[in-house]
């Protein structure tokens, strides 16, 4: 049986992504305001990631 293994950034990245989309759909065009919110924070995390 092959072994799993979670990356534990990947799924703080996707909560965190997750909830800056919901927040984000907030104001103006709910899709398109909560697929750039969520993609915006993918990117800083992304790059954040390499100051922890």
């Amino acid at each position: 049986m092959p072994d799993v293994t979670f990356n534990l950034w990947t799924l703080i990245l996707g909560a965190v992504a997750g909830l800056a989309g919901v927040l984000g759909s907030r104001y103006g065009h709910k899709l398109v305001m909560g697929a750039v919110s969520g993609a915006v924070a993918a990117v800083v995390l992304t790059f954040a990631r390499g100051y922890f």
